[in-house]
């Protein structure tokens, strides 16, 4: 086990310098929409990926990079099982997609392109197992979720579906989490589970005649009675990272309303756990900390891509990037 977890942490180290840098920020910046921005991803690590897709399409190569990363830790993990809470948000996305979709009657190949393939299941195989009513021998719950989101969907209570869903993820996530049993899985996975909880309770307290489900989930560090005030959340949100991590997006939170940058801050937090879970060579954070690098460096390609091509200044494009992970 250990020397495998040598193997995996140093291949993905390895791999981790070749995706986007600082400079190959700075020449997509200044690159001019069209021709010239193609040829500066082309200098990128997405270069392989473009020359192969179907018109050079940016978005499918974004795409292609994190199914392989996917399949590449999952490959050489020495568990692969371990690391499967990372790809069942994208098993519960399709079956969200699959919910809205049966109760609008939509056919399979008109929404097919909105489906992920970075799930445990590829969208085909989770159609037959709908089709064939047989969801939960994947995971226990699983048919009854998708029934009752199908019948909100039907009775055009679209705004309840998310909730089923979001509840299916964390209710499987826990039990992949106590079946593997590996210590760092489980941190994340509480992790995860509290920033959750804080940044449910913040839309519930903004909006109190709204009722959000599920209000709360378990598996985390505290309980719901320790963030009854938008002053406990807050509080509760330092727990993690301190006073000035927040700092920013709090005060943003309490002048605007807006999530952005809360929203930003969580995710900047979960890249920071699996940094420093990855001192301990023989860990899976390392693992972690790589697809979620490959996954910040996708979503920041969106981002320049995105404004470029929308007329945004390069000011503004730059305001959206989350640079904190980017190689120098």
């Amino acid at each position: 086990m250990q020397t495998s977890y040598i193997y995996s942490v140093s291949r993905t180290n390895a791999l981790s310098q070749f995706l986007l840098s600082k400079t190959d920020v700075e020449r997509l910046l200044v690159a001019d929409p069209g021709e010239d921005l193609q040829s500066a991803l082309k200098e990128t690590y997405l270069a392989p990926y473009v020359v192969h897709v179907p018109n050079e399409s940016v978005s499918l190569a974004v795409e292609q990079t994190l199914i392989d990363a996917k399949r590449l830790i999952h490959k050489i993990a020495p568990n692969g099982d371990m690391l499967r809470i990372l790809w069942l948000q994208y098993d519960v996305h399709n079956l969200r997609a699959f919910a809205k979709a049966t109760a609008k009657g939509i056919a399979f190949e008109a929404y097919r392109s909105f489906l992920s393939e970075r799930g445990n299941y590829q969208p085909e195989f989770l159609r037959t197992r709908i089709e064939e009513r047989v969801l939960s021998e994947l995971h226990p719950g699983w048919q009854a979720a998708f029934d009752k989101a199908v019948t909100l969907a039907t009775e055009g209570r679209v705004d309840q579906v998310d909730g089923v869903f979001d509840e299916l993820y964390f209710l499987t996530s826990g039990q992949i989490v106590e079946d593997i049993g590996d210590k760092f899985i489980k941190y994340y996975f509480a992790t995860l589970v509290d920033l959750y909880n804080l940044r449910s309770r913040l839309r519930h307290l903004k909006n109190l005649e709204v009722s959000f489900e599920p209000s709360f989930i378990a598996g985390g560090t505290f309980r719901a009675e320790a963030v009854l005030t938008l002053e406990d959340v807050f509080v509760r949100f330092e727990h993690h990272g301190g006073v000035e991590y927040w700092k920013d997006a709090i005060e943003y939170f309490r002048e605007t309303g807006n999530f952005t940058r809360i929203d930003a801050r969580v995710s900047d937090r979960l890249l920071t756990v699996a940094k420093e879970g990855s001192l301990d060579m023989f860990s899976s954070a390392s693992l972690v900390l790589y697809y979620l690098k490959c996954r910040q460096a996708a979503a920041n390609i969106r981002i320049i891509v995105v404004g470029k091509n929308s007329g945004m200044s390069v000011e503004d494009i730059r305001a959206n990037l989350r640079m904190a992970y980017v190689n120098e």
